[in-house]
């Protein structure tokens, strides 16, 4: 049986349950999900965030790229406030 030597494992290493556990390890964030046909990026002169619907061509701005995804996919849904 193959095991992890001691200097394989970072120094900022932690137990969990008997396990050797990374410490400096980040979890990974996926990228909000987008309807298919959005076009969506973010403006280098304002820092907000902005979609264009395939139908009907609706500018959407928001403060954050997961609140863009929301209000996008609220409008193509055609929720209304």
């Amino acid at each position: 049986m193959r095991t992890v030597s001691d200097s394989v494992i970072s120094s900022r290493a932690v137990m969990v349950g008997g396990i050797p556990a990374v410490a400096a390890v980040q979890p990974v964030c996926a990228a909000p999900w987008f309807p298919p046909g959005v076009m969506h990026w973010r403006g280098e002169a304002t820092g907000s965030w902005w979609a264009m619907t395939p139908s009907g061509g609706r500018l959407i701005e928001a403060a954050t790229e997961e609140a863009l995804a929301y209000e996008v996919r609220r409008v193509m849904a055609g929720v209304t406030v």
